[in-house]
């Protein structure tokens, strides 16, 4: 092993500053070969980013939808990706009832597995505030006063 990679891993040991180190060695591997010689092997080309994008906006409308249905107000779909980097979308929604947070969010659950295969986490304790995680797409389902505490569109302002 190579002196400089030992000290770099025995500063890494004793809690030196990790970013610092992985930077000073990136910026070493580029001086040496002059061009970026690391690359994520989980990146899609463009095009496939847009057919997700669009495939996921379709499900997205779909269950926002579900939730007009059950008589939700106030439905917000948000594309968050750029601000956001662990999802495309957010729906927010307003319920008036737990019961119907409950009936919104069965009607979410069973469409998004009948028709799209997908299924969510979520908190199944009774509450103010419901979250339904199905990966790319979000669902946020509060009781008005919590909405507005939480307020998440303002949070999430350049969200289109």
């Amino acid at each position: 092993m190579v002196s400089s990679q030992k000290s770099m891993f025995s500063r890494m040991a004793v809690g030196s500053n990790v970013s610092e180190d992985t930077d000073d060695m990136y910026d070493d591997l580029f001086k040496k070969y002059r061009k970026v010689v690391f690359r994520r092997n989980d990146q899609k080309p463009a095009s496939a980013e847009v057919d997700d994008d669009a495939e996921n906006l379709a499900f997205a409308v779909a269950l926002a939808k579900v939730a007009s249905d059950v008589k939700a107000a106030d439905i917000r779909v948000l594309f968050v990706k750029p601000p956001v980097y662990w999802t495309r979308f957010f729906i927010v929604a307003t319920a008036f009832s737990r019961p119907q947070i409950d009936a919104i969010g069965t009607r979410i659950r069973d469409l998004a597995k009948k028709h799209h295969g997908r299924t969510a986490t979520w908190d199944s304790k009774p509450n103010s505030w419901t979250l339904l995680d199905f990966g790319d797409v979000v669902v946020h389902i509060f009781l008005p006063q919590q909405r507005a505490f939480y307020n998440l569109e303002e949070f999430y302002g350049n969200a289109k």
